[in-house]
């Protein structure tokens, strides 16, 4: 492969982007998140008159360099572990992938091992009403859409355009669609257990009351916007640290794995549906486990060390 991709003009941080980028696509959250770890990196290499670097001539004292710096400056272990992931992906898309595979590997850039395990839990139920108590119409609807449907925040907000079609669903007893704010674009359909479909349409039918009088679910001058307003009415109603928005899709993820459960699944099979109502694919079901479910199911105080981790189920 030859250096053509890159233009002159093009910045450090445009060169590695690019080269992440050959091979395959990425969401756009991803392609966010890289560009800002190869602008760090582009900022540090200008810090230490590095010269001009791109994916071909960065060497593996350099990246140490800045991962160590990294690891100083307090960065959480597990964005660490993402920004050197996001680098040997540039460093991939020119061909030098054994360089990237094993000169460049965590344990060679003595980036220490972080769990994967979460430690969130399932929205208090307590805390889960009086939200809705104190919360007003729209920031409500998003509450329960968020709930009972399992919704991200991106998904509650540009869900307008689908709440007909969800009553629809919902009121014949099939999946529904979440077409709009969903990772990647990708479309997925949700079954909602029998016994959910009854708040399932409550919250579809209090979405579509606030739509009509106001257009959308939160009323703002563009998406990243509507994010921060409705993060912050979250935090006024209550739903915030262990109880934050998120909690809404671990109650959610927990009621769906439950019913699989009683219709006779085992735990492996459980949790990779589960995990495809979330969006997040058949094959996190361990994943699911351990970010949505294991603190509420189990002690509530994760292991150190994922090798700590004991189930009675085997996902491989």
């Amino acid at each position: 492969m030859s250096a053509d991709i890159f233009s002159k003009k093009d910045s450090i941080e445009a060169k590695f982007l690019k080269s992440a980028l050959v091979h395959n696509r990425a969401a756009t959250l991803t392609k966010v998140r890289m560009l800002t770890t190869f602008r760090a990196l582009a900022k540090f290499a200008k810090a230490g008159r590095w010269g001009t670097i791109d994916p071909y001539n960065l060497t593996a004292k350099q990246l140490r360099k800045y991962t160590l710096a990294r690891i100083e400056q307090d960065v959480c272990v597990r964005s660490v572990q993402n920004e050197t992931s996001h680098i040997r992906r540039a460093l991939r898309g020119v061909g030098r992938s054994e360089f990237a595979q094993k000169i460049c590997s965590n344990k060679a850039l003595g980036v220490p091992p972080a769990s994967r395990i979460g430690t969130g839990k399932v929205v208090d139920p307590i805390v889960f009403q009086s939200a809705l108590l104190t919360a007003p119409a729209d920031t409500h609807a998003l509450i329960e859409l968020s709930r009972w449907l399992g919704l991200r925040i991106r998904e509650a907000i540009l869900s307008a355009n689908s709440l007909r079609e969800w009553d629809r669903s919902l009121s014949a007893g099939q999946p529904i669609l979440v077409r709009y704010g969903s990772k990647g674009g990708r479309v997925r359909s949700v079954p909602i257990r029998p016994e959910g479909i009854e708040p399932a349409q409550d919250a579809v039918k209090t979405a579509l009351a606030v739509v009509k009088k106001q257009k959308w679910l939160v009323v703002s001058k563009n998406l990243k916007s509507a994010i921060k307003q409705h993060s912050y009415r979250l935090e006024r109603v209550g739903l915030h640290g262990e109880n934050s928005c998120h909690s809404l899709r671990r109650a959610f993820a927990m009621d769906q794995y439950r019913y699989y459960l009683q219709e006779g699944n085992d735990q492996k099979t459980a949790l990779a549906r589960t995990s495809n109502d979330l969006g997040h694919g058949d094959k996190r079901g361990r994943w699911v486990y351990n970010n949505y479910l294991r603190c509420s199911l189990e002690s509530g105080n994760p292991p150190e060390k994922e090798a700590d981790l004991k189930v009675e189920f085997s996902l491989t």
